[in-house]
């Protein structure tokens, strides 16, 4: 018997939390996604899958699902999302203007869904934007570049890369040279959440990326 069941990998500090799915823009594309929400928490997952290619099967308490890929749910950072989504409604040709930042969530309910998480809403305000709180119910704000880019920057920060891509720094002995290396590869990290116009933004503050050469012996 065939279902449409999925297997899906939970972090273990969620795994007894009622998650919700809900489709936002994918912070680059600005396609739709599935991602899972933890109101409890204002966690937002992302949903990352392992294409098996047909070559495993899942098998269950009386089921069996042909399809063997594994969905595994990781955190991301919702100010990616935010970023995209002001960024949207704020640009201009020529400048930044100010939108109810309330009015993001028009669009879809899912949308609403999202920025209706008041914790996320204060970050993304406090981090990115330029804000003024008009009234109790009104706050309008617009894209703040140079707290965008210090926010992106730290993204970016040599320690912050994981050790899973050491490989890709330890051909380096100077140190220096692994620092460089560091940023890059957490720069061309964050570069998949970013829309084309923070790439360029981002790219620009390390003068453009070329692969560090190694050490002439």
């Amino acid at each position: 018997m065939s279902t449409d069941k999925k297997v899906i990998v939970v972090p273990k500090r969620l795994s007894g939390q009622k998650l919700e799915r809900i489709q936002l823009p994918h912070p680059r594309t600005e396609e739709l996604c599935s991602y899972y929400i933890d109101n409890s928490t204002e966690t937002v997952l992302e949903v990352v899958t392992v294409d098996m290619k047909g070559k495993r099967s899942w098998l269950g308490d009386g089921w069996v699902h042909s399809n063997g890929s594994l969905h595994m749910l990781t955190p991301i950072d919702p100010l990616f999302i935010y970023l995209t989504l002001i960024t949207q409604q704020s640009q201009t040709k020529d400048d930044w203007k100010f939108v109810d930042i309330d009015s993001l969530g028009l669009e879809s309910p899912f949308i609403g869904k999202f920025v209706k998480m008041q914790g996320l809403k204060q970050k993304a305000l406090d981090k990115l934007c330029d804000f003024r709180q008009i009234s109790e119910d009104v706050c309008v704000a617009k894209i703040d570049v140079d707290k965008v880019i210090r926010w992106l920057k730290n993204k970016c920060a040599a320690e912050r890369m994981p050790k899973v891509l050491e490989s890709y720094v330890s051909e380096f002995e100077n140190d220096e040279l692994k620092e460089q290396a560091r940023i890059r590869e957490m720069t061309l990290l964050v570069s998949e959440y970013l829309l084309p116009f923070w790439n360029g933004k981002l790219f620009k503050e390390y003068g453009g990326f070329v692969k560090p050469r190694l050490p002439v012996p």
